[in-house]
């Protein structure tokens, strides 16, 4: 066997540059509504970007922070029900209530951040879980109308495309849900490769001597609270504007489940480790709604052997295989 030289090897197809992977992903993702014929299943690939939202931002405090915050849902939430009030009782064009929204989930999630990081361990997570019961508790025994209850909000203009015919209405929706996870995506990637990104990781890996280098953990973490709100809290004013309600059903262990193992699946600690697990797990959920007494048990196995085969995710295990094989490839024949 010879050894095949750079040109070869690009020519029979082995390693393709980064950039140019992106951009086919890119321009397939954009063309996918005008492929589906189905308004099911455009709306099922609209979710799933805006879960890719969420879980970018999630991933960037426990995937690359290392704490174990279970109150993002409530972030989520909050950013939902900002975004709808604002919309109804403003007026305002949807991306200064899509923004607002982000801002609101900011400030809650560095509320929250105060006294969650001056916890370790398990109390960080009954600390933050703790916080998402009482907002949906609250929201539920709301009487004044502000959250609407049980029932939640809706009604609100949203995105206000009520005269565009149903097919081009769906196909606007995902786009801006797209283009929602490009900015995320891009804004995740300048953190991570940031000297923010690298601090979280070294407080991550080894506290003790990223402190001792003069890394603080609560000035980073704080900031990672903060970046990881916003965000969520734009994932939730996609959501209330694409499906025009929210409620207190945004939240609670049955969500925060299936997301998480979204995140786990991908990948934590990974750039596309969110965005590969939600994809996966949204699409399998969709297939096993005819099946719904045996979802969750389906769900639930499949989380149990990810954890016990690839426990680091499939984004890891892809990554170490590529590199094996880049590797073999460079040794000679």
């Amino acid at each position: 066997m010879t050894r095949l030289d750079r040109p070869t090897r690009r020519s029979l197809g082995w390693p393709v540059p980064r950039p140019i992977a992106l951009a086919v992903v890119a321009v397939l993702a954009v063309a996918l509504p005008l492929v589906l014929n189905s308004s099911y299943w455009i709306a099922v690939c609209t979710l799933a970007l805006i879960w890719m939202i969420l879980n970018q931002s999630w991933n960037l405090v426990l995937g690359y922070s290392g704490v174990w915050n279970f109150g993002q849902l409530a972030i989520y939430a909050i950013g939902g029900y900002t975004a709808a009030l604002v919309s109804s009782r403003t007026g305002l064009p949807w991306p200064v209530a899509v923004l607002l929204a982000g801002i609101g989930a900011m400030v809650v999630a560095l509320v929250l951040a105060i006294p969650s990081l001056r916890l370790r361990g398990i109390y960080v997570s009954l600390l933050t879980f703790g916080f998402a019961e009482v907002v949906r508790l609250l929201i539920i025994a709301d009487k004044s109308g502000i959250t609407g209850g049980t029932f939640g909000l809706s009604g609100f203009p949203g995105y206000g495309l009520s005269d565009v015919e149903p097919q081009q209405r769906a196909r606007l929706i995902y786009w801006i849900a797209l283009a929602g996870v490009a900015v995320t995506l891009l804004s995740m990637y300048v953190v991570v490769r940031s000297p923010l990104g690298t601090g979280l990781v070294a407080l991550r890996d080894n506290p003790s001597l990223a402190a001792a280098r003069g890394i603080s953990p609560m000035s980073y973490q704080f900031l990672s609270f903060g970046i990881s709100g916003f965000f969520a809290g734009v994932a939730g004013a996609l959501y209330a504007f694409t499906y025009g309600v929210v409620s207190p059903s945004l939240m609670g262990l049955g969500p925060m489940t299936l997301l998480v193992t979204m995140l786990v699946i991908g990948g934590l600690g990974t750039l596309s480790g969110p965005l590969i697990g939600t994809a996966v797990l949204t699409l399998l959920q969709a297939q096993l709604q005819t099946w719904p007494e045996i979802r969750l048990i389906l769900l639930g196995v499949l989380l149990l052997l990810i954890v016990v085969l690839i426990p680091r995710g499939i984004v890891p295990l892809a990554s170490g295989a590529r590199a094996r094989l880049s590797a073999w490839m460079a040794e000679d024949g």
